[in-house]
């Protein structure tokens, strides 16, 4: 058995509940432009880079689709969604924060989301100090369901993978991390848990809270 030494988080959907919003904002700015955007669409995007995801929606509606201008919109309106709302930190990630500081495990943020937005959530949640670095997906040349972010992780806190685990709620980062040979707990979030997900992860719990009662046993 090999000891835990860092735990890489996934952001949207994982540590903050932002894929709703961001699912509202994407909705009403695609629909807007005269498409049709449901949750299904939707769900095709989660754990996929913007740089990433104009492929996947030129496939649903076409090479004419303005996926730079909605890309823009998109964040504004998301912006405005969040300034008025604030973002909500997921239930048990201030209890697994804790208990990982306490064993004093490393502890970061691989999000397919740019820098920036990392920043802003960190920002107005006042988690910027909890995690001891974060790398988005912008900065790798791949990104999820490519392994080399979790890979990138490993190497920035100067852990094997072996030692490593991620926290996952997206299909897409469940398989990057297979990829990279790490360890993956799933904690569901819009998207409900697959047989594929059940066969890949190491664990699927309902809550980050529950990941504290698996650390002892990988």
């Amino acid at each position: 058995m090999v000891e835990t030494k860092l735990v890489i988080f996934d952001m949207d959907g994982l540590l903050f509940d932002t894929e709703r919003p961001s699912f509202r904002a994407l909705q009403e700015v695609v629909v807007k432009r005269g498409y049709s955007f449901t949750m299904d669409h939707y769900k095709q995007l989660i754990g996929i880079p913007d740089r990433e995801s104009d492929v996947v929606l030129q496939k649903m509606y076409g090479d004419d689709f303005p996926f730079h201008v909605i890309l823009e919109e998109y964040h504004e309106r998301l912006k405005r969604i969040l300034v008025e709302e604030g973002v909500s930190v997921k239930p048990g990630a201030l209890q697994l924060l804790e208990e990982l500081e306490e064993r004093g495990l490393k502890k970061c943020i691989a999000s397919s989301s740019a820098r920036k937005t990392i920043e802003g959530y960190l920002k107005r949640t006042g988690l910027e100090d909890r995690f001891d670095f974060y790398i988005s997906g912008n900065e790798v040349k791949k990104g999820k369901p490519h392994p080399d972010i979790f890979i990138e992780a490993c190497k920035i806190a100067g852990e094997p993978v072996e030692s490593a685990l991620v926290l996952e709620d997206s299909l897409n980062g469940l398989k990057a991390a297979c990829s990279a040979g790490i360890r993956c707990v799933m904690v569901p979030d819009l998207i409900d848990p697959t047989d594929e997900m059940r066969d890949k992860a190491y664990k699927i719990v309902s809550d980050l809270e529950e990941v504290i009662g698996l650390l002892d046993t990988f």
